[in-house]
């Protein structure tokens, strides 16, 4: 399961964090600490030289039900959640 998607996915967070989520027709539990991604935001004011760097999305382990694990960078794009890679 390694490498480049574009799937969507439904993911609960804490306000902040991931927690658990829904994609691949499966429920999954975030299973470690999930790690920021940063990129650059799409709000440059036209003083600014160089575009500010914000959290676009997460990296994080997560196991389904049957105990199988996986981790993913999930990406949030005009208001979704894109499992935008997949690493096993």
């Amino acid at each position: 399961m390694n490498g480049v998607t574009d799937r969507i996915a439904t993911v609960w967070t804490d306000g902040d964090r991931p927690l658990r989520m829904f994609w691949q027709d499966r429920r999954w539990r975030v299973s470690d600490t999930p790690t920021g991604i940063y990129g650059e935001s799409d709000f440059v004011h036209p003083l600014l030289t160089h575009a500010p760097v914000a959290r676009i999305g997460w990296r994080f382990q997560v196991t389904d039900d049957a105990g199988e694990s996986v981790v993913v960078d999930a990406i949030q794009n005009n208001g979704e959640w894109v499992i935008a890679k997949t690493y096993s």
